[in-house]
């Protein structure tokens, strides 16, 4: 665990926020290459990276919000709670980025399912860049554990000396293999957001079963999280998603 590498009086550099900063960069190249190949604009990919910066910091604050403030602290003083440097959740991030990318492609005439599925994989190695700075800062880890790598996390947040799954590298090990499935696949043109779709598919899944082993939110459904019911939602979204391109395509094909 290395969650400080260096500080200059009260300012520090967290290695969270440096895994992040990395994140952004490498979507963005990974995105820059998928736009060559589909003869996007460019300069659009610069828009989309602040866009997706400024949705996903205020997204991922508002949902931790959500899940972990009573309303009635939160209404008495949200301050403390809505500039605090901690307390980030990846959907909330992830919910506020499509959001705004959503408008901006309105705004430029430009598909969203176009640029969803050229953004696929950077934010599959984003997510797994990222894991690895919780992993660094010793956050979102798992639940107690006697296997031979699991491990404890004294300086964390929250600190823990008991021995628990390292949840963050299974999740980063498992988005790798994600970002290398929609690497191979991205040339097969589907078209509609198709490639997305299976990114919501294969991140939903993991996300939903590597809850039960996670120190989570529980939503209002005993059993469940509230990341979970999130998966679930984007999961079936997802399988709608690839079953009205199917019929569609299928349409196209009887008409030639």
């Amino acid at each position: 665990m290395y969650p400080e590498l260096f500080r200059i009086n009260d300012f520090v550099i967290s290695s969270f926020g440096v895994m992040v900063a990395l994140a952004f960069l490498v979507a963005y190249w990974v995105a820059s290459i998928e736009f060559k190949r589909k003869g996007l604009d460019e300069r659009l990919l610069n828009n989309l990276l602040l866009v997706s910066m400024i949705g996903g910091i205020v997204g991922a604050k508002l949902f931790y919000v959500f899940e972990n403030v009573p309303l009635g602290d939160l209404l008495a003083n949200p301050f403390p709670y809505l500039f605090s440097r901690g307390g980030l959740t990846f959907y909330g991030g992830f919910l506020g980025a499509v959001f705004l990318v959503l408008l901006l492609s309105w705004k430029n005439r430009v598909s969203f399912w176009t640029i969803a599925d050229a953004l696929a994989p950077s934010i599959a190695i984003g997510h797994a860049i990222g894991r690895i700075g919780c992993f660094l800062v010793g956050d979102d880890y798992g639940t107690p554990s006697n296997l031979p790598w699991a491990m404890s996390f004294p300086k964390g947040l929250p600190p823990t000396t008991e021995k628990v799954h390292p949840t963050q590298i299974y999740e980063a090990l498992y988005l790798g293999i994600v970002f290398l499935i929609l690497w191979r696949l991205r040339k097969r043109e589907r078209g509609g957001g198709w490639l997305f779709s299976v990114f919501l598919i294969l991140s939903g899944v993991e996300r939903f079963f590597i809850e039960f082993i996670r120190q989570t939110t529980p939503s209002p459904i005993p059993g469940l999280s509230i990341a979970q019911l999130v998966a679930l939602l984007l999961v079936l979204f997802a399988v709608v998603r690839l079953c009205i391109i199917y019929n569609r395509n299928q349409s196209r094909a009887s008409r030639v």
